[in-house]
């Protein structure tokens, strides 16, 4: 008789729990749709900014700002080489071309960031040697490239033949990132659109984009505009080196997608759904801002940028 009674305040506890939990949630969620969307927009870019990233209304999605810590870390081919250790399984197509005296990269990338689809285009420039840190890193450190040397560039990302979303704007490293959504590199594409400010700077990216595999049926120019579909890299990619671990890691974040969907199951928008992680499920928020790889990649800039000011000990 008195296990049966311990058995049944148990019972009624988890009970009184599970009614609690359900009202919280409610309130919470009553909260999220009550407030209006140039509050959410705020408090959500206010809490993202830290991250380098911005709420896009127009989209609907995550994208960077204009002078994120991305930007002070330039970068270099151990950044994605390293990828697949922070989640992310990206295709990534790197076009090299010299131009005023200088050694420019323009690279593309798609593909899953842990919680995320997403796309990018970034510019980069380098007038320094290549460096050698035995154990780090070896070839060339670009540099992201100044305001004044931000191009006219846009991408429509799709997923198995299907618009997911455009971005179009001056920049250095045009992105996207639609929270939720799991995909294959393989399954997404890239119509790219690069405009340059003279014919120099078009035929010398041009060049790099015919050394990097693509013919000449495969790019469209008008005037100082270059167009061509990113669809299956011409590349060697890095996440190929690790065919065991890569599976593992897709699981992963197929699993925290369907975590992220079934917690905001109960909202339509990316803005409520993320306003609604960022007040109820700051841990969850802070997987989809990045958190994790900011402090992975700024700890490797922090050992190149030590080689490169002669600080290292």
């Amino acid at each position: 008789m008195e296990k049966e009674c311990i058995i049944f305040i148990i019972i009624i506890i988890l009970i009184l729990l599970l009614y609690r939990w359900i009202i919280q949630r409610k309130e919470a969620i009553d909260n999220v749709l009550q407030r209006t969307d140039e509050e959410k927009i705020k408090d959500i870019n206010d809490a993202l900014d830290i991250y380098g990233f911005i709420y896009d209304k127009n989209n609907d999605i995550i994208c960077s700002n204009m002078y994120p810590w991305q930007r002070e870390v330039g970068y270099c081919k151990l950044y994605d080489d390293t990828a697949p250790f922070i989640n992310m399984i990206i295709d990534s197509e790197p076009i090299y071309f010299e131009y005023d005296n200088r050694r420019w990269l323009i690279e593309i990338w798609k593909g899953q960031y842990g919680m995320t689809t997403g796309g990018e285009i970034g510019i980069y420039v380098s007038e320094m040697d290549d460096i050698d840190i035995p154990g780090i890193f070896s070839g060339t450190f670009f540099k992201a490239v100044s305001d004044e040397e931000l191009l006219n560039m846009s991408f429509n990302l799709k997923m198995n033949g299907e618009d997911l979303f455009q971005r179009h704007d001056y920049h250095w490293w045009l992105t996207g990132f639609d929270v939720g959504v799991f995909s294959s590199p393989n399954n997404l594409s890239m119509e790219v659109m690069l405009s340059f400010p003279n014919s120099n700077m078009k035929n010398a990216f041009l060049n790099g984009l015919k050394r990097a595999g693509y013919k000449e049926d495969e790019i469209e120019i008008i005037n100082n505009r270059i167009y061509f579909n990113f669809d299956k890299p011409k590349s060697t990619q890095s996440y190929s080196r690790y065919k065991l671990i890569t599976p593992f890691i897709q699981f992963m974040n197929k699993i925290y997608c369907e975590i992220y969907n079934l917690i905001t199951k109960d909202f339509v928008r990316t803005i409520d759904k993320i306003d609604f992680l960022r007040l109820y499920y700051p841990n969850l928020f802070k997987l989809i801002a990045g958190k994790n790889r900011m402090k992975k990649l700024q700890k490797y800039y922090k050992s190149i940028s030590s080689y490169i000011n002669g600080d290292e000990e």
